[in-house]
């Protein structure tokens, strides 16, 4: 699944769903269609194992409100699944992200920092 997100014919972000296929990947810094291990499978590797690989590139952080979403911000990526189950291999949904999201900047702005970006930018 590919999701665009649109507001007033400017698009927000990009999101991407779990491949139901295991022969589809989707990579963070992968470098070639055939170099899994050069990238991180932010699909196949446990959810758990993705946010620690990506720790050694950027800051990630625990969704505020959910805590089975992690949020890099300074790559505007967030990873969600419907709920945590990092003990349970067998729990597919709660064991693995389902969706990744792609932002623009400002998309996770709080209203205040909203303003100010809009203040900075006039």
């Amino acid at each position: 699944m590919v999701s665009i997100h649109c507001t007033r014919d400017t698009l927000e972000a990009i999101e991407l769903g779990r491949p139901s296929s295991r022969t589809d990947h989707v990579l963070f810094q992968g470098v070639g269609v055939f170099t899994l291990l050069q990238g991180v499978d932010v699909f196949t590797l446990p959810a758990r194992d993705v946010v620690q690989r990506m720790s050694q590139f950027t800051s990630i952080e625990e969704g505020p409100d959910d805590d089975a979403s992690f949020i890099a911000p300074d790559l505007l990526l967030s990873f969600r699944r419907p709920f945590a189950a990092d003990d349970e291999p067998e729990e597919e949904q709660g064991h693995h992200f389902s969706s990744v999201l792609l932002a623009r900047p400002g998309y996770y702005d709080t209203p205040a920092q909203a303003a100010e970006r809009l203040q900075q930018s006039s």
